[in-house]
């Protein structure tokens, strides 16, 4: 039997009851009867019951190949519909416009009304907040990591495929910004992820790209840069934040094409420094 009032996130996520009962009410308001969280293939967020629960989750994950593949953001799918205690549902999924991993939100409802536009891009921002807040307490699983840094390596592979065979990482490890996230809520939250990430673009030149991958880990990938040259530029960055000057810690690691053909020393970077 469907639950509608049941919200469980993923014990790698870690998030606080103000995030989570927040996505539950998203859910709650659109009608979902049901509603999955996919990062990557992993379900990180569930609200609602249902008896199929295994029929379900096996049918999304044999179609998961082509949904990465070919399903564009912000564009709705209908996987199928099935009865439960004499009620028709229909089951939905759609991609939303993440970074380097794949997210999406699944949604079953009954058969009518359909979801507005406005319906999913008002879920989608829920979606894409608890993920920003929620990734910061996942656990250090080498799995999840290679799933997640996958993307990032294969990037920065091109960026030496020319005359370039060396550069940095240089890592920020922020201040824990929890404390904030309830008090200032989920827009003054965000505000705060966005002015770390406009700092950091500011300092990116055009030949290099940053990343993030929760609110207190962000990456700078420097093709071509030395660790003289990197401490020389980021030993005085700092990262104003409305009336706060957010305290961090510096690290720079060498990168070169041996360690990016090598997934599990690649992914060991980001598990040490998560």
């Amino acid at each position: 039997m469907i639950d509608p009032t049941h919200v469980s996130p993923s014990p790698s996520m870690q998030m606080t009851d103000y995030h989570s009962r927040r996505l539950g009410i998203s859910f709650a308001s659109v009608g979902a009867h049901l509603g999955w969280v996919y990062l990557a293939t992993e379900i990180v967020y569930e609200f609602g019951r249902t008896e199929k629960e295994d029929w379900l989750r096996g049918l999304v994950s044999s179609q998961f190949p082509d949904l990465v593949r070919n399903l564009e953001p912000m564009d709705p799918k209908t996987l199928g519909t099935f009865s439960e205690r004499e009620r028709d549902f229909k089951i939905n999924i759609m991609r939303l416009p993440e970074g380097e991993v794949p997210v999406f939100v699944l949604v079953v409802q009954e058969v009518e009304p359909e979801l507005s536009e406005r319906n999913w891009e008002d879920l989608s921002n829920q979606v894409l907040t608890f993920c920003a807040t929620g990734i910061s307490l996942r656990e250090k699983n080498i799995l999840d990591f290679q799933t997640i840094t996958e993307p990032i390596r294969k990037k920065m592979e091109l960026a030496f495929l020319r005359e370039i065979q060396s550069g940095v990482i240089a890592f920020f490890h922020l201040q824990d910004l929890s404390p904030f996230f309830k008090p200032l809520g989920v827009v003054k939250s965000q505000e705060i992820l966005r002015e770390v990430t406009a700092t950091l673009h500011k300092e990116t030149k055009d030949n290099e790209f940053n990343f993030q991958l929760n609110p207190r880990s962000y990456f700078l990938f420097c093709p071509g840069e030395t660790l003289d040259g990197a401490n020389q530029r980021f030993g005085s960055l700092y990262f104003p934040s409305k009336h706060l000057i957010l305290d961090y810690k510096l690290k720079i690691f060498p990168i070169d094409r041996d360690i990016l053909a090598d997934p599990s020393r690649f992914s060991a970077i980001f598990i040490e420094n998560f």
